[in-house]
């Protein structure tokens, strides 16, 4: 992710940033299933503990064919299609603080202290 305009275009959709969220704080890479299931919970209900069949379905729909192949254009997520694993590959040091103070003004909840600790 090289341009200002590149970083804020991935940022444009609410499901890409939350796919960067997670993608950020995760220690390895994921699995495209574990990543619908965090997306869907941020996006719809938290509190439930089942993802409803059809839901589920659309939300992988929509990472597999759109918002995954858009981060990866950006060189920024490689998606192992063998293993089902995704992952942050390289991300300039603008680039994570500009995913960090917008998942704090998104996410309040604890994203303050990343945005502390990738300042400081």
């Amino acid at each position: 992710m090289d341009s200002l305009s590149e970083i804020f275009s991935l940022l444009t959709e609410e499901r890409r940033r939350f796919v960067l969220y997670y993608l950020d704080t995760a220690d390895e890479g994921v699995s495209v299933d574990e990543l619908a299931q965090q997306v869907y919970e941020w996006e719809e209900d938290p509190s439930r503990e089942e993802i409803p069949a059809e839901a589920y379905r659309e939300t992988m729909i929509s990472l597999t064919h759109s918002d995954l192949p858009k981060i990866d254009d950006a060189d920024q997520v490689t998606f192992d299609r063998t293993s089902g694993e995704i992952r942050i590959t390289d991300m300039s040091a603008e680039a994570e603080l500009i995913l960090s103070v917008s998942e704090a003004i998104e996410r309040p909840d604890g994203a303050c202290d990343i945005v502390a600790e990738k300042l400081g």
